[in-house]
Parts: C-alpha cells; sequence; structure tokens
C-alpha cells in the first residue's frame, strides 16, 4: 500500500482486494504511521485500485474512522468504482463519512475527487 502525507492530511491507497489478509496489513501500516507522524487531522483513503472489499475490509474502514473520530479528525473515502461504492452505501458507510465514487472524466484529468 502507498500512502502520502500532506500538511494535515494523509492519503492511503490501498490495493486490489481488500479483505481478511489486507485489511490487517493496511490497518498496522495506519498504525505505524500513527505512531511516527501522527500529527494529521484528516485521513483520505483512495480506492482507486481496490476491486473488491469483504467485511474485514469493511471493519478496517469502520476501524480507521473510530480512530480518527477519536482524534477530532476526519476521514473520506474517494475513488471508489461504482462496485465498491454500492457495496459501501449498502453497508450504510455513506452515513459515517464521505464516500464518493469515481467520475471517469473528472480523475482522468486530475480534476477532484469523484462525485458522491
Amino acid at each position: 500500500m502507498e500512502w502520502k502525507l500532506e500538511k494535515d492530511t494523509l492519503t492511503l491507497y490501498p490495493q486490489g482486494d481488500l479483505d481478511l489478509v489486507s485489511a490487517k496489513r493496511v490497518r498496522e501500516q495506519l498504525d505505524g504511521i500513527l505512531c511516527s507522524r501522527g500529527s494529521f487531522h484528516q485521513l483520505i483513503v483512495n480506492l482507486r485500485e481496490v476491486t473488491f472489499i469483504d467485511s474485514s475490509g469493511l471493519g478496517m474502514l469502520i476501524g480507521c474512522y473510530k480512530t480518527m473520530h477519536g482524534r477530532q479528525g476526519r476521514m473520506m473515502i474517494c475513488d471508489a468504482s461504482e462496485r465498491v461504492y454500492r457495496l459501501l452505501e449498502i453497508s450504510g458507510m455513506k452515513k459515517l463519512m464521505p464516500v464518493m465514487r469515481q467520475d471517469a472524466s473528472k480523475t482522468a484529468r486530475g480534476e477532484g475527487y469523484g462525485k458522491r
């Protein structure tokens, strides 16, 4: 997983399936970043390269949300494919935080994070 820290915003870029094994790995990496560079107040999870999310992946996202909420921070999910976006919508994730899907016309030009 790649990540980028700019000012007070950490952006995570998980790839492939967000399942039992990979969700644990993402969470461990986030915990490591929090310990070493814990000064950020916003977390963005960019799901552009994620093709599938299971219950472990959803649990990991909720855990990240709780961590950020406990730090008085914010979290959002962006660039979810239509399939992943639908799963996040059905699971109620959109009620917790902003969730934005890919907008091929905008993301191809590098404009914004997509549409809700």
